[in-house]
């Protein structure tokens, strides 16, 4: 078999493609080798959210150069967003590289490679095509937790992403696809599954008859044998009542949620277009907490987005210290071309979002500890995942509310196992934990 090498950058979505590349090449008899330089195909799987992400992948192309012109009979080729948005620069900067195509090609993937290989040009497939639900997987798949795409796209428009030109317009799987893709897992041995959208709780909305994420939420939870459901990203905008209620009501809903913020200034979220307040983003979250008391929850946050003052960052800190998240993904505000902010005159200075980028993290870092603390001595419910990448002899896993926990379990439960186990010690980025002989009732996050 043809060997087959892939690359991936960026978000939760992109983790899904490449694995759906990887088992859809593997029917066309590629198998998947860590090694590049063994490797007769290589993908390299684009994110074009930050120029910083762009950049890792050009340093990345310039190695893969040296190993093109060793071994000319390599297929290198580039995919999804960046090479969606940037088609033009990769063949400027990268003309070695022999295929290029964004997402809407990635069930064509088998036949573009082909007609790189026999007709020795440049192929390039970046055009819209229909919304097909691919469940192929490679063997070396995470076989206990799986992503599972429910939706492509996004019709939100925030004045600083890319996504609605990179992944086009919401298109929603229907839901008996998406149950039978479960199954499938479940089957194979899954017993955790992410449900993924760039703007998940806007699910079926496009759908006839209409439907949305609570309904599919009920009915993934029917599958036997699945343990856990996860789903991201959501968006404020979209968090209904119903949605909430269903957090609370359906039984195997992780007590887990991310939901982005990007600014606590009203005016910031106006020139970002995100369609809130902070007032009610706040309602929100009281809303998610009187149905969900041990929710443990997540955002992302922009520092440094055009016209951002002093005072509108912090009132980014004080959203922070009021929310009190388990965990939050921060970020520089990076230009993206194409985008109404990229042109929005009064950029912030790089020396100035490096500043506020390390305050933030510093307040982060003290209110998600504070957040973890709290576990201390809880009995926790921790779906085995594997053995821990620091320890040998311990198993890892995660609790419901999405913590890292490692504990000495070796020869008494196996991977695939919901087990209970007693918190021993709160570390920076995980758990540690003893086995409990007999079930307890588990808590997910701190009361």
């Amino acid at each position: 078999m043809a060997k087959l090498h892939v690359i991936t950058y960026g978000c939760q979505m992109n983790e899904y493609d490449s694995e759906r590349v990887a088992g859809l090449l593997r029917e066309h008899r590629y198998e998947l080798t860590d090694s590049e330089a063994d490797a007769d195909l290589i993908l390299v799987n684009t994110c074009a959210i930050r120029e910083k992400a762009e950049e890792k992948v050009f340093s990345k192309l310039g190695e893969l150069r040296a190993l093109k012109a060793r071994k000319p009979e390599l297929v290198l080729g580039v995919m999804g967003c960046m090479a969606q948005l940037q088609q033009t620069t990769v063949q400027k900067r990268a003309p070695y590289v022999d295929l290029v195509f964004g997402s809407a090609a990635v069930s064509r993937v088998a036949e573009l490679v082909d007609r790189a290989r026999t007709e020795r040009r440049h192929v390039l497939d970046t055009g819209e095509a229909p919304l097909v639900k691919i469940t192929a997987r490679p063997p070396s798949a995470d076989r206990v937790r799986a992503y599972v795409t429910v939706m492509e796209g996004c019709e939100k428009h925030c004045t600083f992403c890319v996504v609605p030109r990179t992944r086009g317009r919401e298109r929603s799987h229907p839901p008996e696809a998406i149950v039978a893709e479960v199954r499938g897992l479940v089957a194979e041995g899954c017993r955790e599954v992410t449900l993924l959208g760039q703007t998940v709780n806007a699910y079926g909305r496009d759908l006839t008859p209409p439907t949305d994420l609570p309904e599919l939420l009920e009915r993934v939870n029917d599958v036997e044998g699945l343990a856990r459901i996860r789903f991201t990203t959501s968006n404020p905008y979209n968090l209904t009542p119903r949605m909430i209620a269903a957090m609370r009501d359906v039984p195997k809903v992780c007590e887990w949620f991310h939901l982005p913020l990007q600014s606590g200034s009203d005016r910031v979220l106006e020139r970002m277009n995100r369609g809130y307040t902070r007032a009610r983003y706040l309602e929100l979250i009281t809303a998610l907490r009187e149905a969900v008391p041990d929710i443990a929850l997540s955002t992302d946050l922009i520092v440094g987005f055009a016209g951002e003052t002093e005072a509108d960052f912090e009132a980014t800190l004080e959203m922070v210290e009021h929310v009190a998240y388990d965990n939050v993904f921060a970020f520089r505000y990076s230009r993206r071309p194409g985008t109404p902010a990229a042109d929005m005159t009064d950029q912030i200075p790089e020396a100035i979002k490096a500043d506020r980028n390390r305050r933030l993290l510093e307040v982060v870092h003290r209110v998600t500890a504070a957040r973890a603390a709290r576990l201390a001595g809880q009995v926790v419910e921790v779906l085995v995942d594997g053995v821990s990448r620091r320890n040998a002899g311990e198993l890892s896993g995660r609790t419901r509310c999405n913590r890292v926990v490692n504990f000495d379990g070796l020869g008494r439960v196996r991977v695939g196992d919901v087990v209970h186990a007693r918190v021993t010690e709160v570390l920076p980025h995980s758990l540690r934990a003893a086995l409990q002989s007999t079930p307890e009732e588990a808590v997910c996050s701190s009361r």
